[in-house]
This record gives structure tokens, C-alpha cells and sequence, in this order.
């Protein structure tokens, strides 16, 4: 196959075979994290429990726009059981870390071949939608480039100092500074306010 780029040796391979057991994983860092596979068992990765949401799971093209900005990306799985709703929609929290991944098991579906983390960016949405005894969870995200077309809004005060660096005094007197006269060299320095 030719366009894979940095793919492990061993994921390609399997890639190449006539048979593919392939599955999608899921990395959204939550108060509780979420890690779920596409899979009918249990697998363990990279030191993580990955827990089996049985269902089929699709993920949306991860691209670029032609300027080189990036688009965000929607994951969903299907068949995820109910007993997850609360937790999913108490912890979502908008702008933590949100990975997608694609790998390749072994014939009895237990050992993991090849695993690929295939996008990293940013939690910007959710949306669950309740069938009774699954329900099916979209989660939208979105790349750190996206942010490159944002205005970068900073206030040079003393209480936005305060909220990035406690105890910083740099710009405690900014305020004051508004009212200051500034006297330019010239033959009479008299002060006009």
C-alpha cells in the first residue's frame, strides 16, 4: 500500500494481509478517562485498560483544508451501553485532550498487532443519543491549528496577570500609568494635565 505515513512495521504488514480484524480506539481525557476500542473484548495497551464497546465505530476524515488549516474531527460509537450515559454527559469538558486511534488484532482477537494513534487535538463537542439499552456517542474535536485563525485576546491588567501567574506583580501599577505625564524635551518642561 502506498500513502501510509509512519505507520509500525508490524500494523502495515497486517494492513497488506487478505484478512484485517481491525478495530478504532478512543482517548478522551475526562475527570475519568475514556478509553474504548471497536471490539468484543477487553484488550491492554500502552500500559491503559481499553474497554470493548462492542458496537461498530466510525470516524469521519481527518484532514486538512487547502490553506492548511486544519478541520475538526467526529468520532461515533454505536452500541455503547447505557450504563455509560451519566458519566459521559456529567464529564464532558470542552477543550481536554481527545485522541483517535486505529489498530489490528490478532485471529483470536485478544492481542493487539499493530496500533496507530491517527489524530490528537481537543474535546469541542458531544452528543448522546439514547436507544433504551445502548446508546450511540458522537464526540467532535478539533486541532490545536484551528486556534491559529482565532484573535488572541490578552488583557494587560493586574487581574489578568493574576489568573496566568498568582503573585506576579508586573502589571500592578498599569493601571496608573494611563494618567502619568510624559514630558518630551523641549525648552519648558511644565507639566499639563
Amino acid at each position: 500500500m502506498s500513502g501510509l505515513r509512519d505507520l509500525p512495521p508490524a500494523l502495515q504488514d497486517e494492513i497488506e494481509k487478505p484478512e484485517l480484524r481491525p478495530f478504532l480506539g478512543l482517548h478522551i481525557d475526562l475527570p475519568d478517562p475514556v478509553y474504548a476500542v471497536t471490539c468484543n473484548a477487553t484488550i491492554t495497551y500502552g500500559g491503559e485498560t481499553w474497554s470493548a464497546v462492542g458496537g461498530l465505530g466510525q470516524i469521519d476524515t481527518v484532514e486538512e483544508g487547502s490553506d492548511g488549516s486544519s478541520v475538526g474531527v467526529r468520532a461515533t460509537l454505536y452500541q455503547v451501553p447505557s450504563e455509560f450515559r451519566d458519566d459521559i454527559a456529567d464529564q464532558a469538558t470542552r477543550g481536554c485532550l481527545y485522541e483517535l486511534f486505529v489498530g489490528a488484532l490478532d485471529p483470536s482477537y485478544r492481542e493487539v498487532i499493530g496500533f496507530k494513534n491517527i489524530w490528537k487535538g481537543r474535546l469541542d463537542t458531544y452528543e448522546i443519543v439514547d436507544a433504551g439499552k445502548t446508546i450511540t456517542v458522537t464526540v467532535g474535536g478539533e486541532s490545536r491549528m484551528r486556534d491559529q485563525r482565532r484573535p488572541a485576546i490578552r488583557r494587560f491588567t493586574d487581574w489578568w496577570q493574576q489568573r496566568r501567574r498568582p503573585g506576579d506583580k508586573a502589571f500592578q501599577y498599569v493601571s496608573r500609568m494611563v494618567e502619568v505625564p510624559i514630558l518630551w524635551a523641549k525648552a519648558s518642561q511644565n507639566a499639563v494635565l
